[in-house]
Formats: C-alpha cells, sequence, structure tokens
C-alpha cells in the first residue's frame, strides 16, 4: 500500500470532536464546523505527507475541536532541513486552500458568505498556528532556531520558558479584547495543559533524543563539535550538552590541560548499554 495512502489509516478523531459534532447539529452550526474541520485536516495531513516523504514514522493524525496534531515518531534527529520542511507543511496548505477558495468565489461557485468564512477560518488558523508556543508550529520553528544555536536539552526548556511567556501574553491580549471568546479560551486551556506536560516529560523528551542517537537510524552529520569536559564530570551532565545534527567529540580535561578525546559512541554507550548513568568521566579513562 502506498505510504501516503497509509495516512489515512492514522488520523483519528478526539472524542470532544464529536461532542461538538453533535452540538453544532442541534444549534444548525454543523457547515461552520464540518468547514472548520476540513481546513484542520488539509493542515495536519500536510505535515503527515511531508513526514512521509522523508520516511518519517508517522504514528497519528489527532484531531481535536479547534485544531489537530500529527504525531511522528522521530525525536530530533532528523536533519535540520527536514524538521523545517515538516513543520511548515501544515501553514503552506493554507495558500493553495484561499487561492482555490477564490478562484471559486470569482467564478460564482462559492458564495460571497461562504468565501468571507472560509477564509476567516483559513487566516484565523494560519495565525495561531504561527504564534511561538510549543506545541504549535510557531512554537516548533522557536525549538528549531535554538537548536541551531543551544544543546538540545537547553534549547528544550526555553522553549518550553519563552512559549509560556508568550502564552500569558495570549491570555492577558484575550481577556482585554476578546473575554467571552469560548474558543480562545479553549486554545489558552489546551497550550497550558500541553506546556505542562511538556515541562513536566523534559527529561524524558531528553531522553529520547539521546536514545534515538545511540540506537536509531544514524543521520549524516555534517558538522564536528568538540565537547570540553572535566574529567570530574558526570556522564549526564555530558550528555546534556549534546547538539541536535552535530557529531561530538569529547575532551576530557585535567587541571586545563587535555588529557584524552572520546567519540560520543562511547559516552553513550557507557550511559545505556553498561548503565554508567552517574560516574564521572574519568572512570571512562581507568577502565
Amino acid at each position: 500500500m502506498n505510504k501516503y495512502i497509509r495516512l489515512l489509516g492514522n488520523i483519528h478523531i478526539h472524542p470532544l470532536l464529536w461532542l461538538f459534532g453533535g452540538i453544532a447539529v442541534l444549534t444548525a452550526h454543523f457547515k461552520q464546523l464540518f468547514l472548520l474541520f476540513f481546513i484542520v485536516l488539509i493542515h495536519e495531513l500536510g505535515h503527515a505527507v511531508a513526514a512521509a516523504f522523508f520516511s518519517w514514522r508517522v504514528k497519528r493524525i489527532l484531531l481535536l475541536p479547534f485544531g489537530g496534531v500529527a504525531e511522528v515518531e522521530e525525536h530530533g534527529n532528523r536533519p535540520f532541513r527536514e524538521e523545517l520542511i515538516v513543520t511548515l507543511a501544515g501553514p503552506a496548505q493554507h495558500l493553495w486552500l484561499m487561492a482555490i477558495a477564490f478562484f471559486l468565489w470569482k467564478t460564482g461557485v462559492m458564495t460571497n458568505e461562504g468565501w468571507d468564512l472560509f477564509l476567516h477560518y483559513n487566516i484565523a488558523i494560519l495565525a495561531i498556528n504561527l504564534l511561538p508556543i510549543w506545541p504549535l508550529d510557531g512554537g516548533k520553528l522557536l525549538f528549531l532556531f535554538f537548536t541551531y544555536y543551544f544543546p538540545f536539552s537547553e534549547a528544550h526548556q526555553k522553549t518550553i520558558a519563552l512559549s509560556m511567556a508568550i502564552l500569558a501574553f495570549f491570555a492577558i491580549a484575550v481577556l482585554s479584547i476578546q473575554p467571552k471568546q469560548i474558543d480562545l479560551w479553549a486554545i489558552a486551556m489546551f497550550l497550558t495543559t500541553s506546556l505542562w506536560k511538556e515541562w513536566k516529560h523534559r527529561h524524558y523528551v531528553v531522553m529520547r533524543f539521546l536514545l534515538e542517537r545511540y540506537y536509531g537510524k544514524r543521520s549524516d552529520y555534517t558538522k564536528l563539535r568538540t565537547i570540553a569536559a572535566f574529567e570530574e564530570e558526570r556522564i549526564s551532565d555530558v550528555l546534556l550538552k549534546f547538539y541536535r545534527g552535530q557529531k561530538h567529540s569529547i575532551v576530557i580535561m585535567r587541571d586545563n590541560n587535555e588529557r584524552v578525546t572520546l567519540d560520543e559512541n562511547e559516552i553513550l554507550h557507557a550511559f545505556f548499554a553498561e548503565k554508567q548513568t552517574d560516574i564521572p568521566l574519568s572512570r571512562l579513562i581507568y577502565v
């Protein structure tokens, strides 16, 4: 079966969306909900198709009452260019959707009301998704930017911290401008919950990144980065200095003098295979 066709089997609808669907039918707003559902579905399929193109493992495409998420089994070890394309593939769908709708409106196939509603939903979904708040597309772009300049662990924490700050400003803006806008408050609550979970699982996220780096499919690293560490530093602390998309060599120092250089795989092997999670680097030299 074609890998793109298989993506359709990964589509899952959140129970709340069924509830909202029932409410929409009872309140005669089914047309609006269906239109919103269609736009969100195309947006998430954009992410999923781009991920499948690069042979990523797409876990599921979850559709929520006010958005969606394409979940993948990649953990920060794919090339920067791939992650950028997959992230932008969702927002890019709105461009051709609005272009086709504009053509249908100009040719009289779509009514003025239909065009206004379709344009409004597209712009709203695009604008919200580009907010630099995790796990929105804007938040993922922010994370990519940070991983270019900081170690993976530090970039992840910076993304969460800045996302929380921006979300606070978003909530204040909603309270000041549209305090009765229920959908905006629902989005704010969803983002708050997502950020809280991401913060609680931050150590797990870093561990997945390292596990994928050690056991997973190896990437073709284009840059070598040297990490200087003193021999009394713990292995677990050194691993927190790893960058995405870069190969590391670890220079072990004593009294500001270089003692020995280890390959990153030696550190990862000691951590995962030999379970020497908390020993100092000096133990790797003496063994």
